[in-house]
Parts: C-alpha cells; structure tokens; sequence
C-alpha cells in the first residue's frame, strides 16, 4: 500500500464531510468524480447534484454536523467510521454511520452509507 496515497485519500474524505459540516461546497468538483455516485442518495449523481443537496439540507437543518472518529484507507477505499447528529455537542445523542467510498484518480467515486439500528 502506498502510505501517501492513502494520507491523501483521507484527506479528500475529510474535505467532504468538511462540505456537509459547514456549507461551503468550493471543493465538490475537485473532490468528487463527475460520475459520483451516493449509493444510499443514488438520485444525487456528481458535482454539481451534491453541492445543490449540501445547500438544501443545511438550510433546513443548520445544526447537521457530522463526527468523523476514525478514517481507514487504502489507496483507493476508505472506510469512515462516525456519527451524524444535531450540532456538533458529542454529549447529545447522534446515529453512528459507516461510509465506505471508493476513490479513482484521487477523487471519490462511490460511497455507500450503513447506519446503526441499535
């Protein structure tokens, strides 16, 4: 495994709950692939799609934030282990996630989202 690519990866996968976290969706072309493709939001397909739902959903729901705990990489899949809740209070409640993404050229290609039922 090249340990670069994989730091790199990571911190793609970071800019990108970055986005969700604060609104500011600058980065979504450099770090998604043009066939972007949510698995869990099929109907958000690259780019553009992903900055248009960012904008909705944080003007509905401002206090969405989500807590990456750990990254594992590989050069080309990550898996992202976290939670999502309301504001960024790691005391309140939220539903712990995994995303597991795919990257291609350095960019994020597929994620799929599993979420805790307990």
């Amino acid at each position: 495994m090249n340990e670069a690519v994989a730091t790199a990866s990571k911190q793609v996968v970071e800019r990108y709950f970055d986005m969700w976290n604060t609104g500011d969706v600058s980065a979504a072309s450099a770090i998604l692939s043009q066939d972007w493709v949510d698995h869990a939001h099929p109907e958000v397909a690259g780019p553009a799609a992903v900055e248009r739902a960012i904008k909705q959903i944080k003007a509905a729901q401002p206090a969405l934030h989500f807590h990456i705990e750990r990254i594992l990489a590989d050069a080309d899949r990550i898996a992202a282990i976290g939670s999502v809740r309301q504001g960024q209070d790691l005391s309140t409640p939220g539903t712990g996630m995994i995303w597991l993404v795919r990257m291609a050229d350095g960019q994020m290609a597929e994620m799929w989202t599993y979420r805790s039922t307990t």
